[in-house]
């Protein structure tokens, strides 16, 4: 059976408030929802924001998975600047810096001498 997040989080709240500790509310939920309900690190991540006071259900800004990565957008900021970080360019397009290392893989980009270049053009 699926649950939704904002039904999950309504649990972790229902757990907080019987003052279950976060260890024995995901065991709860897990038991009741299936085993990969939720993690307990959510769990935890959760019962700190109930902690605060903010008992809101709404999921923190910038949470959650960035965005998706198109191959021409990383090649165009690359040849824009072919001496810029992986971190740069992670900042750059909005998704993580393994996104981009994996993408710059695919795309057939490798560093040599601090700049970006093709692997093709890489003598051996």
């Amino acid at each position: 059976m699926n649950m939704t997040k904002h039904g999950l989080r309504l649990l972790m709240l229902h757990e907080f408030k019987l003052r279950h500790n976060a260890s024995e509310a995901t065991a709860n939920i897990n038991r009741a929802w299936g085993e990969e309900s939720t993690r307990d690190r959510t769990v935890r991540r959760w019962f700190r924001k109930f902690r605060s006071g903010d008992e809101s259900l709404r999921d923190e800004e910038g949470r959650g998975r960035l965005g998706s990565l198109e191959n021409e957008q990383l090649h165009a900021v690359v040849e824009q600047n072919p001496r810029q970080s992986v971190r740069e360019m992670s900042q750059t397009l909005g998704v993580s810096i393994a996104k981009v290392s994996c993408n710059l893989k695919i795309i057939g980009k490798v560093k040599k001498l601090d700049k970006w270049v093709l692997m093709s053009s890489m003598r051996i």
